[in-house]
């Protein structure tokens, strides 16, 4: 709970959920 509203504030969640898309790209 505390790790959802620090990281969606600052918006790197979704930068890290990208980050994390783009690397299973590549492996696949």
């Amino acid at each position: 709970e505390s790790m959802g509203g620090n990281i969606c504030r600052c918006g790197t969640y979704v930068r890290i959920r990208e980050a994390i898309k783009d690397a299973a790209g590549h492996l696949k």
